[in-house]
């Protein structure tokens, strides 16, 4: 009698759900950067100034595919929004963005993990001229 398929599949599932979570703790992302936990972001928003870059890091076992958008949809890439699309894992744990510098009200997701989403507010700077701070 054939071994049903079914006998197969729970195991791997299983295993695909625990093992991540096995293993040395990581390490806490470092100050300023915005972290990554299994299912959110460390924080829901963020406030920088026009000029800055923004750091995230992934402090958990499980992947991210990150981008601007919401919601879990990555929208097309916008030239006011320095990220680019990034799938972070273990191995590639930190993502620094380019200087943003359009101020503006802008949201990164994780097209994985759909209820992850962060507010990044860019603030103008005037007070170095040339709207960098």
């Amino acid at each position: 009698m054939p071994i049903p398929r079914i006998l197969f599949a729970v195991p791997l599932i299983a295993a695909g759900v625990l093992l991540p979570a096995a293993g040395a703790a990581l390490q806490a992302p470092a100050t300023g950067a915005i972290g990554m936990d299994h299912e959110v972001f460390t924080q829901d928003a963020v406030t920088i100034k026009q000029g800055q870059t923004l750091t995230l890091t992934n402090n958990s076992r499980w992947i991210h595919i990150i981008g601007l958008g919401k919601g879990g949809r990555i929208q097309d890439s916008n030239p006011a929004v320095p990220i680019d699309y990034r799938r972070l894992m273990e191995e590639n744990t930190s993502y620094t963005s380019g200087k943003w510098e359009t101020p503006g009200t802008y949201f990164i997701t994780c097209s994985v993990h759909p209820l992850m989403t962060v507010k990044v507010v860019v603030e103008k700077c005037d007070c170095c001229g040339g709207g960098g701070c």
